[in-house]
């Protein structure tokens, strides 16, 4: 099955011949020299790379050779940090083959495994048909053991380079482990049988890239990559991974190989400037980064409140194109490299200075076990030459290369995985070589699916289904550049790298002390878009003050009416309308309209939540508390008006504070039940709606405020119904009691105040529905339903009062007059007489004027009387007549006096608690007393309909059922109105006229008409 041939050791064991130390790093590379003089015997199978070698003490080896591809140079230029990536390599070949020297494998993780490393690097310059080329052309030598083909490959860096080598080392049968090739391709086995890595692939990197972005709450983020293999795989991935999660992404392609300098990168900046994005993903390469910074910071998209993200630079390559660059130092302030990583130090890092992370004094991880490792063989002088012998001699001739250059003192990104490819190649060969001496490519790769160790980077776990690592087993970092505080040599501003946050299971943690600044200083991540100019629709200090302006009216006038009625207690129209029926009225509508308060606070008033949503809850208590308050009073004194409709001889209204009261508690205790459960269970909470219109972005740029509640239309439905039955039915009342006609006309005035009300809830309410979407609107129409309602209430109970009260005083002042008028013409008219007494010729005659004047005195103007005055008047002297016309006058004047008594004339009363112990309303008139229906034939009128009813005597019997029935269908649309008082009789003092002889006068003039009898009409109550 296996061909084995056998070759002659050449002068084996020959005296002279010096055995080398395996210690040596070149030893196992020095037995592949035929001439060394230290094999014993070679073998080999057509079927494996594999040499067992044979040495003259009897030990024997297995061989392997490995081909490293790692990015040195791009072909023209040496690249940063070039001997770390061989360093890492060798580091690792050298700790496999010195088990006793390397800080991760141990002999016991790799019990009688005989295989030794040997390992040629390959400069892949970045360049996928470079590599090829020279991996198709080893694989056209003969396969001896100087000249041996390779065993397994390591790299490439770049995923456009490792596809083509995968699927050469595929067809070849030979295994392949890169370190940082990230492309989702790689893990099609159909495409790629032989293919593994110690990165994740770009779903996963994808994934830890979208975390971060959530985790500063972006929605919108711009991306920016390069059209190879990689670039586009992890775009695509990134894009997908965003889609899920709802992210918007706007991605924009470059070149790999595009003009530094030329317009398609120029082009690709000017497409992320249009899209308005203010965070931006940038996949490319460090060759890349100056002139993307470069083009950004012209088009005006670095800087303050924008955010770069550069993920899987090498830390060590790009610190150089920053640092010493004053444009470069200040444009990338606060952008971000978002590596994976061996392990995660908190110190920063400023390579140039040569500023790094101490090392630990015991390392227990295996990433510290690397760095301490790393900074020994640096200051090993036998590695250095080592590492200085196996770099290949065509860096010769690229510019910048210096063979003797020390490679790093901190290994940076992805050397950690660099180490752990050709350890964990190296640890499946041996597992490999456990079943069969010479082991196949098959063999090795089958071993590699199985890996999971501790490396360099951490736990190595390989997927056994595609030969990808895990990415939970991977540590990601994000390193922000900041300023550093020093300047260099020439005065340019340098930057340090700073590990701000990393990412361990799937989460993104802080590192204490290392907080992220952004571009402008702050630790706050810039907003995804620019500002939205979003039209918030408040209040607005305008429709404010005139809210505030209207309160204060209804305020004053509350209190200007508490006042009045403290200064006018005792008088009649208030003390029969009762104080506490009043102070109730002002108390309500104070208290209603100070809802208004409440009603205009938004975020412009305070941002405080906490505020907006008491002040939500605020409101309703107020109005409704406020409004009961008053609407009870009003509701007990029509329901006492409504007893004279059902009794309607009663002719005292009396509502006791008992009733008052009563309503008030009953009202308020369902009001307040129904409140409180609100309150508690669902209260209302200040809320911000979107409205339907947006900008390009699907953004809403209008919203209003609102107080809102899951659950809370039941408890206004219920508020509305209970409050809406009241007013109604004490809205029926007043419509059945609309013809009763009280005292002051209070009965009028309750029942306009009621309607008001329910006229202002049955318009406001379904204009409020209709513009609860417009707060300005929402407030103007809550404003005024407020106003309306507590100017109903204030109004309409106060005015009629004070004006009342200011007519009583009049006509009380008026009365006076009256009365100190008659009362001077009576003292005048007994002087007269007692002077024309004692003049008289005859007793008789005497003593009957004496008694004509005593009855007119009295008002008792009989037939008779009047007869002796004008026999009287005729045979006296002139003096007599004229004292005669003046007693005539007098009589009028008390008359007028009793005429106006009877028609309620008061003047301004007082209270007497003797004679009206209940401070009752009075009842003018009541249609359906058993009086007026006697009048009225059966029908209700009011006041007036009853006077014009009444008040022609030239109308017929026949004509009044006609007369009747118009004013019967016209009495709904007749608002019965009192018969305006008469005007009070003032009797001007007549001038004493000069004596006229007594013959001048004639019988005719002197004698007075025959008065007609008064037809007696039944006087009303």
């Amino acid at each position: 099955m296996r061909a084995i041939r056998s070759l002659a050791a050449v002068a084996g064991f020959v005296l002279g011949v010096v055995a080398q130390d395996s210690s040596d790093p070149l030893y196992y590379d020095n037995l592949r020299d035929t001439n060394s003089g230290l094999l014993n015997d070679v073998s080999v199978s057509e079927d494996s790379n594999v040499f067992q070698v044979h040495l003259g003490d009897g030990t024997q080896y297995r061989l392997a050779e490995l081909k490293a591809f790692l990015p040195l140079s791009n072909g023209a230029s040496i690249r940063a940090g070039y001997q770390d990536d061989a360093a890492a390599a060798l580091l690792a070949v050298y700790h496999f083959n010195n088990l006793d020297m390397s800080p991760i494998i141990t002999e016991e993780d790799v019990e009688g495994c005989d295989v030794k490393l040997t390992m040629e690097i390959v400069d892949s310059k970045f360049s996928p048909i470079g590599s090829t080329r020279v991996f198709t052309e080893s694989l056209h030598t003969e396969n001896t053991l100087s000249t041996p083909l390779p065993t397994a490959v390591i790299g490439a860096y770049r995923s456009a380079t490792t596809s083509p080598l995968a699927i050469l080392t595929g067809v070849n049968g030979i295994p392949q482990a890169s370190y940082a090739s990230s492309s989702t391709d790689f893990d099609v086995k159909e495409q790629f049988p032989l293919f593994g890595r110690t990165v994740t692939s770009s779903t996963g990197e994808a994934k830890v890239a979208l975390d971060y972005f959530q985790s500063i709450k972006a929605s919108h983020v711009g991306v920016l990559f390069v059209t190879d293999a990689y670039g586009s795989a992890l775009q695509k991935a990134f894009q997908d991974a965003a889609n899920d999660a709802g992210m918007v992404t706007d991605s924009v392609a470059f070149s790999f190989s595009a003009d530094l300098n030329g317009d398609e990168i120029e082009n690709a900046i000017d497409h992320l400037k249009h899209t308005e994005f203010r965070l931006f993903y940038v996949i490319c390469f460090e060759n890349h980064l100056r002139p993307i910074v470069k083009t950004a910071l012209e088009h005006g998209i670095i800087g303050p409140d924008y955010l770069w993200i550069f993920p899987g630079f090498e830390r060590t390559a790009v610190e150089p194109l920053i640092s010493g660059d004053t444009m470069m130092a200040k444009a990338t302030l606060g952008m971000g490299l978002l590596n994976v990583e061996g392990g995660v130090r908190k110190e920063p890092i400023i390579p140039k200075l040569g500023l790094v992370a101490p090392l630990e004094d015991v390392p227990e991880t295996g990433y510290e076990k690397f760095r301490t490792a790393w900074r020994k063989a640096r200051a090993h002088s036998t590695f250095v030459e080592f590492l200085q012998a196996k770099l290949p001699n065509s860096l010769e001739t690229i510019e910048g290369f210096d063979r003797e250059a020390p490679f790093s003192n901190e290994p940076g990104s992805f050397r950690p995985m660099l180490y752990d490819a050709v350890m964990g190649m190296a640890l499946a060969m041996c597992r490999a070589g456990d079943s069969t001496e010479f082991f196949t490519g098959t063999n090795i790769y089958d071993e590699f699916l199985q890996l999971n160790f501790t490396g360099a980077s951490g736990s190595v776990r390989i997927s056994n289904e595609t030969g990808t690592r895990e990415f939970q087993s991977l540590t990601y970092a994000l390193w922000n550049i900041q300023p550093y505080e020093d300047a260099d040599e020439h005065g340019n501003p340098q930057v340090k790298l700073v590990p701000s946050a990393r990412y361990d299971n799937g989460v993104w943690k802080s590192i204490v002390g290392n907080p992220y600044i952004f571009a402008d200083g702050s630790l706050n991540p810039p907003e995804s878009l620019p500002p939205v100019d979003e039209k918030m629709n408040y209040i607005g200090d305008a429709g404010r003050i005139a809210a505030f302006v209207l309160m204060a009216l209804v305020m004053l006038a509350s209190v200007l009416s508490l006042v009045w009625m403290g200064l006018f207690w005792q008088e009649r129209v208030v003390s029969s309308s009762q104080p506490l029926f009043l102070v109730l009225v002002s108390v309500g509508s104070f208290v209603m309209v100070s809802a208004i308060i409440p009603l205009s606070y938004d975020e412009t008033v305070t941002e405080e939540i906490e505020s907006l949503n008491s002040a939500c809850m605020a409101g309703p208590w107020l109005y409704i508390i406020g409004a009961v308050i008053a609407f009870s009073a009003l509701f007990a004194k029509t329901r006492g008006i409504h007893k004279a409709y059902a009794n309607p001889e009663l002719d005292f209204i009396h509502v006791t504070s008992f009733d008052i009261f009563g309503t008030l508690a009953f009202l308020l205790a369902i009001n307040m039940i129904i409140l409180t459960c609100w309150t508690v269970l669902n209260p209302r909470e200040w809320t911000r709606t979107q409205k339907d219109a947006t900008d390009v972005f699907d953004r809403a740029v209008e919203s209003y405020g609102s107080c809102t509640g899951d659950d809370s239309l039941p408890y206004v439905i219920i508020l509305l119904v209970v409050n809406f039955l009241f007013l109604i039915v004490g809205n029926w009342w007043a419509y059945q009691s609309r013809n009763i006609e009280t005292e002051y006309l209070e009965s009028r005035y309750i029942g306009i105040s009621m309607a008001a009300v329910l006229q202002a809830w049955c318009m406001g309410i379904p204009i409020l529905i209709v513009v609860w979407d417009t707060p300005q609107a929402k407030f103007f129409v809550e404003t005024g339903i407020i106003f309306v309602t507590s100017l109903a209430f204030l109004l309409l109970i106060y005015v009629p009062k004070v004006m009342a009260s200011i007519a009583d005083r009049k006509n009380a002042i008026a009365e006076e007059k009256r009365k100190a008028y008659s009362s001077f013409i009576e003292n005048r008219v007994k002087r007269e007489n007692s002077y024309a007494d004692t003049g008289a010729k005859g007793g008789a005659d005497s003593d009957s004027d004496n008694s004509s004047v005593s009855s007119i005195h009295e008002g008792e103007t009989t037939d008779e009387t009047s007869n002796e005055i004008r026999s009287s008047a005729e045979s006296s002297s002139p003096v007599r007549t004229s004292l005669t016309s003046r007693a005539g006058l007098m009589g009028l004047a008390k008359q007028a006096s009793n005429r106006s008594a009877r028609l309620g004339f008061s003047g301004a009363q007082k209270l007497d608690e003797k004679t009206d112990p209940t401070t009752g309303i009075k009842i003018i008139h009541n249609p359906r007393s058993e009086r007026n229906l006697n009048v009225t034939q059966g029908r209700e009128m009011s006041r007036r309909q009853l006077a014009q009813y009444c008040g022609s005597d030239s109308e017929s019997e026949d004509d009044r059922p006609a007369k009747l029935e118009k004013i019967s269908s016209s009495q709904d649309q007749d608002v019965s109105e009192p018969i305006p008082p008469p005007v009070p009789v003032v009797l001007p003092v007549e001038e004493q006229s000069p004596e006229v002889p007594a013959e001048e006068h004639s019988p005719q003039q002197e004698q007075s008409p025959e008065p007609e009898p008064e037809k007696q009409v039944e006087p009303t109550a």
